[in-house]
C-alpha cells in the first residue's frame, strides 16, 4: 500500500490524497484549490496523476475544497464511480453546478471589466455547467457505516464525521499478504460540541491515520458565545441603519447562522429584521436540509428542537434570493438588513457585489464567520486590509470587519487530540494534512506531549510505502 498527496498538504484547500492498494487507485477526495486567482487556476488546472489511471474517489464531504475538481478528474479521461454517503450525492450535485456557473460568471464579469478599460488580460472557466453535469453523474451514494467492496480485497465504508450534512470519514480495508490493513481518512472532522452536528465517534484498530490539521493550533470559542456577539452585531445594526454582509458557507455555515437567528427571535433577544440568503444554491441547500432532518449527521439536541419549535429555516423575516435582479436590488434597500451569500472566503460569486457596493460605507459590517485561507479576499479582510482587489480593481475599506471563530465547523486542538488520542490501538502512523504549516506543527507537538510518535506533516506531491 502507498499514499501520495496532491492537495491540502501545508494548506487548507484542494484536498486530493491517491491511495495505492491491491492493484487499485482510490483517489480520497478531489477538491479545488482556493487562493490568489492566478494561483488557483494554475494548481486548479494542473493534475500530477493520470486521472485515466484512478479506479474510483471516495469523497468525504460536499465543500467545493474537497469535490470541487471532479469534473477536472472527468474531463481528464476518469470513467470511475465516485463513492460518498446519501446526503453528501444530493449536495455534491448542487455544489458543483454553482461552481461552474460561478466560475463562468465571475470570469465574463473579469472579462468585461477589463474590456472596458482597455485591458487585455482575460481568464477562461476552469470547467463549464455541461463538464460539472459529467462529474455528477458519477456520483454513487451509499449508507453510513455499510461495507462496499472495490475488488475481492479492498473495500470501505463511510463513518459520521460530524463536520456537516452528510460528511464522513472513510475507512479503506485492504487484505494483503501480511494481513488486514486498514487506513482512516477522517476528511474534515467536526467538534466535539456544535449547534447542529452529531460528534463523531473514532473508530477501533486504524493502522494508519490521515488526519485534517485546519485548526491544530488554535481552541475554537464555546458554541454558546455566538448569541451575545451576534446581538451586539444586529443591535448597532439597526441602531446604524447599516447592513451586515455574512460571507458564508452555503453548506453548513449558512443553516447555522438561520438556525441561531430563528433561536434568538423566538426569544426575543433580536428584532426580526430583513435576514437576506443571497445564493440560489444556498437556497437549495436549505431545501436539502429539510430533506433529511431524520438524518444521522443531525445532534439529538437539533432534532429535539425540531419537534419542538418547527423548520427553523423557515423565519418569516428570511428571503431566499435567487435571482440575479433581487440581488442587485438589495444594493438600492435601505438597512437594518443581514445578507448571507457565497462564497464563504469572498473568492467569488454574488457577495463579492455586496462588498464592492458596500466597502466604502461605515455603517456597514463585515461578520467574518469561517476559516479564510491563506490568499483569499476573505483573509485579507479579517488582516484589517485598508485597500482591496476585486474583479481587478481597487476598493477601500471603510467598514468595519468582525470576525466569529464560533460557528467553526472543524474540530480545534483539543478535539483533535482528543479524537486522536481515543484511537485504540495507536495508529502505526499518522498524516497530518489539510493544515497551514504552523497549524500542523502545533497539533504534532501537541501529539508528541501526549505519548503519540511517528507523526508526518506530508508535502506536496510526496509519496509514502504504509508499511
Amino acid at each position: 500500500m502507498r499514499i501520495g498527496f496532491y492537495g491540502a498538504a501545508g494548506e487548507v484547500t484542494g484536498s486530493r490524497h491517491l491511495l495505492e492498494a491491491e492493484g487499485l487507485r482510490i483517489l480520497l477526495d478531489c477538491g479545488l484549490f482556493q487562493g490568489h486567482r492566478r494561483d488557483a487556476i494554475e494548481k486548479n488546472r494542473r493534475t500530477p496523476f493520470d486521472p485515466k489511471a484512478v479506479d474510483a474517489v471516495l469523497l468525504s464531504h460536499a465543500h467545493v475544497d474537497h469535490c470541487g475538481s471532479l469534473p477536472i478528474l472527468v474531463k481528464g479521461g476518469f470513467a470511475g464511480p465516485v463513492h460518498c454517503t446519501e446526503a453528501t450525492a444530493d449536495l455534491t450535485g448542487l455544489m458543483l453546478a454553482d461552481s461552474a456557473h460561478l466560475q463562468e460568471s465571475d470570469a465574463q464579469f473579469f472579462n468585461k471589466i477589463h474590456q472596458r478599460r482597455g485591458d487585455a488580460e482575460r481568464i477562461e472557466p476552469l470547467y463549464t455547467q455541461e463538464d460539472a453535469k459529467a462529474a455528477a453523474a458519477r456520483l454513487r451514494p451509499h449508507p453510513y457505516a455499510s461495507w462496499v467492496a472495490l475488488n475481492e480485497r479492498v473495500r470501505f465504508r463511510f463513518l459520521n464525521a460530524g463536520h456537516v450534512l452528510g460528511s464522513a470519514m472513510i475507512e479503506v480495508e485492504a487484505r494483503t499478504a501480511k494481513g488486514v490493513r486498514r487506513l482512516l481518512f477522517t476528511g474534515d472532522l467536526g467538534r466535539r460540541h456544535t449547534l447542529l452536528m452529531d460528534p463523531p465517534e473514532p473508530p477501533r484498530s486504524v493502522d494508519w491515520l490521515l488526519t485534517e490539521s485546519t485548526y491544530g493550533g488554535r481552541s475554537h470559542e464555546a458554541i454558546v458565545d455566538v448569541e451575545p456577539i451576534m446581538k451586539r452585531v444586529i443591535d448597532r445594526a439597526c441602531a446604524e441603519k447599516g447592513k451586515v454582509l455574512i460571507p458564508s458557507f452555503a453548506l453548513e455555515r449558512t443553516q447555522e447562522i438561520l438556525f441561531i437567528f430563528d433561536k434568538m427571535m423566538r426569544e426575543g433577544q433580536i428584532p426580526r429584521i430583513p435576514v437576506y440568503v443571497d445564493s440560489p444554491m444556498a437556497v437549495s441547500i436549505t431545501e436539502i436540509f429539510d430533506r433529511h432532518l431524520d438524518s444521522v449527521s443531525f445532534s439529538d439536541e437539533f432534532k429535539q428542537y425540531v419537534a419542538k419549535e418547527g423548520d427553523p429555516f423557515e423565519l418569516k423575516c428570511v428571503r431566499y434570493v435567487r435571482s440575479v435582479d433581487e440581488s442587485k436590488s438589495l444594493n438600492d434597500l435601505p438597512g437594518p438588513m443581514v445578507i448571507l451569500s457565497a462564497s464563504g472566503m469572498c473568492e467569488g460569486g454574488r457577495i463579492l457585489h455586496h462588498l464592492r457596493n458596500n466597502l466604502d460605507k461605515e455603517t456597514t459590517t463585515i461578520l467574518i464567520v469561517g476559516y479564510q485561507a491563506e490568499g483569499t479576499l476573505g483573509r485579507r479582510l479579517e488582516e484589517g486590509a485598508e485597500k482591496v482587489k476585486i474583479f481587478g480593481l481597487e476598493h477601500r475599506v471603510w467598514a468595519r470587519v468582525e470576525t466569529v471563530h464560533t460557528f467553526s465547523a472543524h474540530a480545534d486542538r483539543g478535539d483533535l487530540l482528543w479524537f486522536i488520542g481515543a484511537l485504540e490501538p495507536r495508529p502505526r502512523r499518522i498524516f497530518l494534512v489539510h493544515g497551514e504549516p504552523s497549524a500542523r506543527a502545533a497539533l504534532a507537538e501537541g501529539l508528541k506531549a501526549a505519548g503519540i510518535e511517528r507523526v508526518s506533516a506530508p508535502a506536496y506531491a510526496e509519496t509514502v510505502d504504509l508499511v
